[in-house]
């Protein structure tokens, strides 16, 4: 008599299903080389990210060394085109924050140079005129703006430095930068960024008569 009974199934193998590619991760929580390389593969949202979390500190940083508002926005404008320029070329050798400021200060560099050349053209024009130019100070206060921001002891002082060691304190005092990070982007030793540093700091509490650690929160 045949069997009648119903044998049970065997379920087959079942197909993959397509999946949609994963969302990109990056938000507010990342890190900024996570946002960086998320950035570099066409990603916008991470780069405004990172704007946002740098673009207050180049400003500092750039208004520190140009004493000017104005070009300092202009920094940081420049710094975050150029950086999205060339965020292909970013390896992580560096953090992104020093990858920035790096940047930025070669932005301050070339702003500087321009205005020493536009300052010795018009000496030589008065001087063509008869004139004798007035001689600016190398010590002198800086601009009104940045001695209403609060360090307006600190900031007047800075005019006693030296562009080597003013661009070390900036680093790393005012961009909080470490040693490393600061000698790679001024293409020194870190010994020698420490003592420019040092040397930096004797000079600023001898001029403010006060410590340097009691000058930057005032």
């Amino acid at each position: 008599m045949p069997d009648t009974r119903v044998q049970p199934i065997t379920p087959g193998p079942v197909a993959a299903q397509p999946q949609n590619p994963p969302a990109s991760t990056a938000g507010e929580e990342s890190s900024d080389v996570s946002l960086m390389h998320h950035a570099s593969s066409g990603e916008m949202t991470p780069y405004a990210i990172l704007f946002r979390r740098h673009a207050d500190r180049i400003w500092r940083m750039a208004y520190m060394i140009l004493h000017s508002a104005s070009m300092a926005e202009d920094v940081v404008q420049e710094t975050f085109t150029q950086g999205l320029s060339h965020i292909r070329s970013y390896r992580g050798e560096a953090e992104p924050r020093t990858w920035f400021s790096s940047i930025a200060l070669n932005l301050c560099r070339h702003i500087l140079r321009d205005r020493k050349k536009e300052a010795q053209l018009a000496g030589n024009d008065k001087l063509d005129q008869g004139v004798r130019p007035h001689q600016a100070r190398a010590r002198g206060a800086l601009t009104s703006a940045i001695r209403r921001e609060g360090n307006r002891m600190l900031t007047v002082a800075l005019g006693y430095l030296t562009e080597a060691q003013r661009e070390v304190f900036v680093l790393h005092y005012i961009d909080d930068l470490p040693y490393d990070d600061v000698a790679r982007i001024l293409n020194i030793r870190a010994g020698a960024a420490r003592a420019l540093a040092h040397r930096a700091k004797l000079m600023l509490q001898k001029r403010l008569g006060v410590s340097l650690e009691i000058a930057l929160k005032e």
